[in-house]
């Protein structure tokens, strides 16, 4: 098993697991539970409080009945994500998943009602419920969803989105600041009531040992601004040429070219912003040939120059030139040139490299 090392909050070296959560979102994680369900239940990490739960391919199924808590706790601020799906719908239905504690506080999503489409966001501290009912999150039947849940020390944060896409993932459905609880929670997985089943693929929740805003855990809030921290890079705006990639390669060829004669290739644009430029080119005569680039915007300026290095002596027919990689600030206009110093015609190319900084 492959170690990983990081700094807690302390600045102190920490090593976990690679296979372990890494710090989420400027938080750092002090323990955590996950669990897959993959092969027989984890007795070390669940209590079952009711029923006799069996993970089944990969999954918990959870019918009425069924209760479920973890023996480890988690206290605010923390975060729970729970990969979850309805197998159906009833008006008798009352499944729940989250944070629970063992004195009936709770924060939590619920599964009541026929609508396939709707979940509730619950939550309960000190005997005063505060719920909402019925909320449409888009989920379907048999479909799988990311349910989360955030509980800081100032903030409940409900989110449901859909998985392994990159889509509509500004889902925050409930965000409430007041009434929360703060006793210790553990995490429960139960079927209070109804005739459907709940499916659970994958728990995770994190001790968190600082406070994180909603947006960092994937989604936002519309016209949320957020902290960000850059580390060890540029940061990179959009090409001003958006239909380049990050990298490109063009190749001018100069066939026929004859001995003594200079030939240029066309005009090539890439980045108005700084750039890396590196030129490549080959031939079947010795050559000359030099980079240039409108560096003020309008004049021809030579921005490299080299002559080719013969290979033959190594059985390879041709000889070469290759430029440093060049650092061009404020120029996207480029054309490489290329002389013939041999004897007879030959056949040239010359290629430009250009890699977005």
């Amino acid at each position: 098993m492959t170690t990983l090392r990081f700094t807690d909050t302390m600045g102190r070296w920490q090593a976990v697991r690679s296979d372990a959560p890494f710090p989420v979102a400027g938080g750092q994680v002090l323990h955590w539970l996950s669990d897959d369900f993959n092969g027989a239940l984890d007795t070390d990490a669940w209590e079952v409080v009711s029923g006799n739960p069996a993970p089944v391919n990969g999954e918990l199924f959870i019918p009425n009945g069924i209760v479920l808590l973890s023996k480890r706790s988690f206290q605010p601020p923390c975060l729970i994500e729970v990969v979850a799906t309805m197998t159906a719908r009833a008006a008798s239905d009352n499944f729940r998943f989250g944070f629970y504690t063992d004195d009936n506080n709770l924060v939590e999503w619920g599964a009541t009602g026929t609508s396939s489409a709707n979940m509730d966001a619950r939550m309960s501290a000190g005997g005063v419920a505060s719920d909402q009912a019925g909320i449409s999150v888009n989920a379907a039947n048999n479909t799988y969803r990311l349910a989360s849940i955030y509980v800081g020390l100032g903030e409940a944060v409900w989110m449901y989105r859909s998985i392994n896409s990159l889509n509509a993932r500004n889902e925050v459905y409930r965000l409430v600041e007041s009434g929360i609880p703060t006793t210790p929670f553990r995490v429960r997985l139960a079927g209070l009531a109804g005739t459907s089943t709940l499916r659970v693929h994958r728990v995770t929740a994190y001790q968190l040992a600082d406070i994180i805003p909603p947006g960092a855990l994937g989604h936002h809030v519309d016209g949320m601004s957020l902290p960000v921290r850059l580390t060890n890079g540029p940061f990179v705006f959009s090409p001003s040429n958006a239909a380049l990639g990050a990298i490109q390669g063009i190749t001018d060829t100069f066939s026929a070219l004859a001995a003594g004669t200079v030939s240029t290739g066309s005009t090539r644009n890439f980045y108005s912003e700084q750039c890396h430029i590196q030129a490549h080119f080959m031939g079947d005569q010795p050559f000359s040939a030099w980079v240039e680039a409108q560096v003020d915007g309008a004049n021809w300026q030579v921005v490299w120059y080299g002559t080719s290095t013969d290979a033959t002596a190594d059985a390879v027919v041709r000889y070469y030139a290759q430029s440093p990689i060049m650092q061009i600030v404020g120029s996207r206009s480029f054309r490489v040139k290329v002389r013939n110093t041999g004897a007879g015609a030959g056949t040239f190319r010359g290629t430009l490299v250009a890699t977005q900084l």
